[in-house]
């Protein structure tokens, strides 16, 4: 185990406490990782002072199992194996025959076979209670206190003086926070609140404003989800939002997109498991109550493509968004190039 805070590298078997006496909070045996990896991961969310939520870092600190370096061991012993079976064969050792020689590195290949999707089919359940342990312990000056966040917190804020050019609602207050710490809203000047209408000032605000302006839209951001789907139906149903479903701008995730992505991560209560680009998958995740996080895409990039969105009105992973993008892109050369096949908008 390296220590985050003096380099060195610790035995396992010498306990939990460095020599500098930094207390290590992961175990490898358990998580596979250990505090190191779990610092480099709070350097990098943090860098340039950016605040990022506890998600975040579950995300970051989640390596999945890919099918190739699963597979890629066994196959190199396989290799191996056909090669030295080979190789005494043409010595003519009165031990080897063909069928061994084809036997033993099937039968290597076939073990790798059965490892390797059961690796990456398999949902983690150490990583995030692996990153509460840690954030209990050694909390991070950069990491979104959530909890915190209270009426309160915006009683000094006089939105009176704000005349935002759209008002963006999302799913949780995790997503309210990290827009806000990161000058998300005066980036886009836009007002942004929670679906259940959170801070109640900002929808007081909303409210007094819609009077005045009937056509105004509002634009969602959320997690892919069952719940996530419907947070517009959700909105239009209820009297208080005062608006339409035609003024509702969904700018995602939506679920029926993330056939568009190769990347990202799925979480349900304390399990994470990686996207995969499969419909049958996917529907399987959304039946089950997972969600596919928002907080596992690149923050920096995240926040452009949002902004992005807001402009084109299209939604994040959308097909009309994958075009406009590219046709915005300095030598994009608009539409060409293997913008339609390779593209991943997360990429």
């Amino acid at each position: 185990m390296q220590c985050p805070k003096c380099g060195n590298f610790h035995k396992y078997k010498d306990g939990m406490t460095c020599s500098c006496r930094y207390r290590f909070v992961t175990d490898p045996k358990v998580t596979g990782f250990g505090d190191k990896r779990m610092k480099n991961s709070i350097d990098r969310l943090s860098e340039g002072d950016k605040y990022f939520t506890q998600e975040e870092l579950y995300c970051k600190c989640y390596k999945p199992t890919t099918f190739l370096t699963s597979f890629g061991g066994f196959a190199v012993i396989a290799t191996i194996g056909f090669g030295v079976i080979f190789y005494l064969e043409m010595e003519g050792s009165p031990n080897v025959s063909f069928l061994t020689m084809m036997f033993c590195p099937g039968l290597i290949l076939l073990i790798g076979l059965i490892v390797a999707f059961y690796r990456v089919n398999k949902i983690d359940r150490t990583v995030i209670p692996a990153v509460d342990a840690y954030v209990k312990k050694y909390f991070p000056p950069n990491l979104l206190k959530t909890d915190k966040i209270k009426e309160n917190s915006f009683s000094q804020v006089k939105y009176e003086e704000f005349t935002p050019d759209h008002f963006l609602i999302v799913d949780c207050r995790e997503t309210l926070a990290q827009l806000l710490t990161n000058g998300f809203h005066r980036d886009h000047n836009c007002m942004i609140m929670t679906s259940d209408k959170f801070p109640k000032k900002a929808f007081d605000y909303y409210q007094r404003y819609k009077q005045s302006n009937p056509e105004t839209k509002l634009y969602l951001f959320h997690d892919a989800s069952l719940k996530g789907d419907l947070i517009g139906n959700d909105i239009v149903a209820n009297s208080s939002w005062n608006t339409s479903i035609e003024q509702i701008v969904d700018l995602g995730i939506n679920t029926k997109n993330l056939m568009s992505t190769n990347k990202g991560v799925w979480r349900c209560k304390s399990e994470l498991a990686a996207h995969r680009k499969k419909e049958q998958y996917i529907n399987e995740k959304i039946t089950c109550n997972w969600k596919y996080m928002i907080d596992s895409l690149p923050q920096g990039r995240l926040l452009a493509l949002l902004g992005f969105a807001f402009t084109s009105g299209y939604p994040l992973l959308s097909e009309e968004f994958h075009q406009a993008y590219l046709e915005n892109q300095p030598n994009s050369g608009g539409t060409g190039g293997d913008g339609g096949a390779g593209y991943d908008d997360f990429g």
